[in-house]
């Protein structure tokens, strides 16, 4: 795959976000889908590799439809203008912690930028609690997997926090800060050097390795929670 192909493609998406556009360049579109596909299946097995809770996805599993959903919102601009890829344990919709490798056209107000993501965003409510109670019981190995994760870092637009303390949990914990979070999401930002890369894959796979155990960590709280639900 070519990321600056990609971007380019993207960027003059931005610039020309109408269907007419779209569909003078949609074997553009076509090139750069198929390119994206590939990486994606690639990134897929090399995690699968390391994390066999990705075992068996398909690339479909794991990617977007590039058409926005337009129906409740104030912006009408048909087309993403990014795109992004989510190995994510029984698919992108499974609410479990994954990997993400997101780019980007530049100067669009959407991400920091062309990056890695790995954690849960978002969780539901009973998700989230079981994360807290995890976090709770098994700090100093939360942190640990924190530390192995770099150069990945929790802090970010990915994670808002609660200005109060979580009910439930004591008052003098002392690593109360770790439990406000609303998600659980760690990330850096993308340089073009990296993006250069080869083969990218490998090299996306190895940064997504150091982040396993905490996905790891957050699974096990998420597949307990589910289990709860049932």
């Amino acid at each position: 795959m070519n990321p600056q192909h990609i971007i380019r493609f993207l960027t003059e998406l931005a610039a020309h976000n109408h269907k007419t556009w779209f569909d003078a360049n949609r074997g553009w579109y076509q090139e750069v889908k198929a390119e994206f596909s590939e990486f994606t299946e690639q990134l897929i097995q090399r995690v699968a590799a390391f994390d066999p809770r990705c075992q068996g996805l398909t690339v479909r599993d794991c990617t977007y439809r590039i058409n926005r959903d337009i129906r409740f919102s104030t912006d009408k601009s048909p087309y993403k203008t990014h795109m992004g890829a989510y190995v994510c344990p029984q698919g992108k919709k499974s609410g479990m912690a994954g990997y993400y490798f997101h780019l980007q056209a530049p100067d669009v107000d959407y991400l920091n930028g062309n990056l890695l993501a790995v954690g849960a965003y978002n969780p539901s409510k009973e998700e989230l609690q079981s994360m807290r109670e995890e976090i709770f019981e098994n700090a100093e190995g939360f942190k640990a997997d924190l530390a192995q994760a770099a150069p990945f870092t929790l802090e970010g637009g990915l994670n808002d926090k609660l200005k109060k303390n979580p009910q439930g949990f004591p008052a003098d914990f002392a690593d109360m800060e770790l439990l406000k979070y609303k998600s659980y999401c760690l990330a850096f930002e993308l340089t073009d050097r990296q993006l250069a890369q080869e083969p990218l894959d490998a090299w996306v796979a190895g940064q997504f390795r150091r982040a396993y155990a905490f996905n790891e960590r957050l699974n096990r709280a998420i597949q307990f929670a589910h289990e709860e639900m049932l």
